[in-house]
This record gives structure tokens, sequence and C-alpha cells, in this order.
């Protein structure tokens, strides 16, 4: 289904950013509408793809996760792509990865609980993987821009 949103389902987007778990309620009366006019919006909306899901936003560093990594990957060849997220995907800490031009054949963002435990996953996880030749690691120091796409 193919579906252009308007400006109000953009002010709808936009406040479900703030805070997924808003009342429809709140939503409508932000947006000058009916609840039940919000409710067919967002199932159009839903339905067309725009909203992917809906997560909550964890903070690692509480979670006693306090070294972010993102890890260029270069695979020997192309062709094993699939099977490399494959087996990236079965490692915790991965939570992105991305195939990309450049350099690297896959970037991906991993979360460790300190350097000792980073270079663990690296060494017995990540570059034990077929068809990963080597790895390139950069240690995030601060993240000071963590938003959504402008809606």
């Amino acid at each position: 289904m193919s579906l252009q949103i308007d400006s109000t389902d953009r002010k709808i987007l936009k406040y479900l950013t703030r805070d997924a778990r808003v009342k429809v309620t709140d939503i409508a009366s932000y947006v000058g509408m009916t609840s039940a006019a919000i409710h067919q919006r967002l199932a159009k909306i839903k339905k067309a793809g725009y909203i992917k899901g809906y997560t909550v936003q964890l903070d690692e560093k509480k979670l006693g996760y306090h070294t972010c990594a993102f890890v260029g990957i270069f695979m020997d060849r192309n062709s094993h792509y699939t099977d490399i997220v494959e087996k990236l995907n079965r490692i915790d800490e991965v939570v992105e990865a991305h195939y990309t031009t450049g350099v690297y054949g896959l970037f991906v963002k991993l979360y460790a609980r300190d350097n000792d435990h980073l270079m663990q996953i690296l060494n017995t996880k990540v570059q034990e993987i077929k068809g990963i030749t080597r790895t390139e690691t950069f240690i995030s120091l601060e993240e000071p821009i963590n938003r959504p796409i402008p809606v």
C-alpha cells in the first residue's frame, strides 16, 4: 500500500517520536482531532510501513555496557555477506550492522562491558567468522547526538 502522508500524519509521527507510549487521546488533543480519527490514521500509517515498530531506548551504561564501538569489517568476498550477517546476528553485543560502500564491506555497532570484553568479542566471536579477513575498531567516547529522523 502506497500512502502519501500529509501534514497531520507528520504531526502524529512527530509526537510519537517524542514518546511512543503516549496516549492516543493526547495525540488527538495535540492535533485537534478525535481519538477515533487518530486510531484510523495510525492504522493507515502502520499498514503503509512508516512505523517499523515501537521500542524502548535503554541506557547501556546502566546495564553495565560502558564501551560502545564501531567495527569496520573487511570480507574476503562479498558473496559471504549473508552468512557473515547471520553469524553477527547471533552475537548479542552487536546492535546494528550496515552493508556499506567504501573501504568496509560491513560496519557494525556493538556494546561491551569494557575494553577487555570488547577485545574478547572481537577476538573470539567477530574475527572467527569465516569470510571476515580483518576488522578495524573505533571506540565511541561520547554520543552527543542521538535522535530520530525529522518528520
